[in-house]
């Protein structure tokens, strides 16, 4: 069922008008039993005592504005009273992705983006063994090509003619990797455009050359990645079967909290020991990026930082 329909994208967040028509190329009669499993135990767990956080000042929602306010048509002063709003404020924010992520220990760069759990090395080693999830907003941006200059904007960003014509080939559903001046992108085609993953120096470029044919999807959107051998098993757990026995590229959309969620399958990296690494990555409307990494994790993704990816990749 396709997870799009006009009659329920009103209650999608930002990703909903984003990812319209792109739905249809994934279908698996278990999905919404799996995800509703996901969803429910992740919101459960960020409202026990144990993970209640203290949000960032740059993550709250609600702004707090001091001085006078109407209280049945009587003015107060709160200053003069010694009434302090900040302090009347919850100390949690339900889903916030950095406070969770500062509970299971994460030490942040100035990005507010994890280097690591508290041990780097170890965290490497999850990556080579089991399957750790990654917050990749850091190095990466997330773009949305449409329109008429979208393969222009390709081609100035310095790819070839035979990719382009690959890629215009493929059908919604499908994707491959492009390599760029700078470095390598992954482009996703879906009804009306593409989603195309890239490191920032890249996207930048990009951008630079696209006008409005590209759109900068960072401040809406998080990129998470599970890496790792047991990551094809965690996606299908997860309510995503199928992506990551298909092309590099391929991604199907699936239900979260009621938002939809791009799982896209994002290839093989290559370790430092030669070895490979499976990938997915997920694309996640910044409202519950949050809850979504809590349910991977809760699911057997382990928090791993940047520093552990950069330990075991081969440069």
């Amino acid at each position: 069922m396709c997870l799009m329909s006009e009659e329920r994208s009103g209650r999608f967040g930002f990703l909903a008008k984003v990812f319209r028509g792109s739905c249809h190329t994934f279908s698996a009669p278990h999905t919404d039993i799996a995800v509703m499993s996901i969803a429910s135990v992740a919101r459960v767990a960020v409202t026990v005592p144990s993970l209640v956080h203290r949000a960032t000042a740059a993550r709250r929602v609600t702004p707090v504005v001091r001085g006078k306010v109407a209280l049945r048509s009587n003015d107060l002063d709160l200053d003069a009273l010694g009434l302090d709003l900040d302090a009347l404020m919850p100390t949690s924010i339900l889903g916030d992705l950095e406070g969770l992520q500062e509970e299971s220990g994460a030490v942040f760069d100035d990005d507010g983006v994890p280097l690591n759990f508290g041990d780097a090395d170890a965290e490497a080693e999850i990556l080579r063994t089991k399957v750790g999830i990654v917050d990749r907003s850091g190095g990466w941006k997330i773009l949305r090509l449409a329109g008429p200059d979208a393969v222009a904007a390709l081609k100035s960003a310095g790819a070839t003619g035979e990719d382009i014509e690959a890629l215009m080939s493929k059908e919604p559903g499908a994707g491959m990797p492009i390599d760029l001046d700078g470095g390598r992108i992954a482009a996703h085609v879906m009804g009306g455009g593409m989603l195309v993953t890239a490191p920032v120096r890249v996207a930048d470029k990009l951008m630079a050359n696209g006008g409005d044919a590209v759109t900068d999807l960072a401040e809406q959107c998080t990129l998470l990645s599970l890496v790792g051998p047991d990551a094809a098993e965690l996606l299908v757990r997860s309510g995503a079967p199928g992506v990551m026995e298909q092309d590099v590229g391929t991604h199907a959309v699936f239900g979260f909290e009621d938002t939809p969620v791009v799982a896209a399958y994002g290839g093989d990296l290559l370790a430092e020991d030669g070895t490979f690494l499976a990938a997915a990555n997920l694309v996640a409307d910044e409202s519950v990026a949050g809850l979504l990494w809590n349910a991977l994790k809760m699911a057997g993704a382990e928090p791993v930082g940047s520093e552990a990816l950069d330990i075991v990749l081969a440069e």
